[in-house]
C-alpha cells in the first residue's frame, strides 16, 4: 500500500518542495511515515494540495500527525 501512495503522490518523479528525507515501515501496530520538511508551512502546503486529495481518492482515512522541531540532523556513511 505505501508504494501505491509513494507512486499515486508522485514523490519520486516530482518531490514535494521543502521535504528533505521520508522513512516507512511496518510497527507492531501499522504502519509508520516520518518525514522530516523545512517548515510546518510547507508540510501543510503538501497535506492540502497532493496527500489529502490522493488519500481520499484511494478511500483512505487521514493519519494522525505528531510534530516536533528538529534542533539538528547528523548523517552517519
Amino acid at each position: 500500500m505505501d508504494d501505491a501512495m509513494v507512486k499515486s503522490l508522485d514523490l519520486i518523479g516530482n518531490p514535494p518542495p521543502g521535504a528533505r528525507i521520508r522513512l516507512a515501515g511496518k510497527t507492531d501496530d501499522g504502519w509508520r511515515i516520518v518525514s522530516l520538511w523545512d517548515s510546518r508551512d510547507v508540510f501543510q502546503s503538501f497535506l492540502d494540495n497532493r496527500l489529502r486529495p490522493a488519500l481520499e481518492a484511494a478511500g483512505r482515512p487521514e493519519p494522525e500527525f505528531t510534530f516536533w522541531d528538529i534542533e539538528s540532523v547528523v548523517t552517519l556513511s
